[in-house]
């Protein structure tokens, strides 16, 4: 399953990407885990897009399942 994950910034800024698990629950501690064991002074999350995101940036997060089209 496909879940997006909104990221609250810093500076009132938004990212949203995609993660996959077989569960929100599954998806959620991933990303958890990922957070973790980052640095919040210095580690960044790589997102698909190529676009790097500072740990410590990130205020708060959402994340919701994307239903599918069919």
């Amino acid at each position: 399953m496909r879940y997006v994950v909104t990221c609250f910034l810093e500076k009132d800024e938004l990212c949203s990407f995609i993660v996959y698990g077989g569960s929100i629950h599954e998806a959620s501690s991933t990303f958890e885990k990922t957070l973790k064991i980052a640095s919040p002074l210095n580690d960044f999350v790589n997102l698909s897009d190529g676009k790097q995101v500072k740990v410590g940036s990130i205020l708060a997060y959402r994340i919701d399942e994307v239903k599918p089209l069919f």
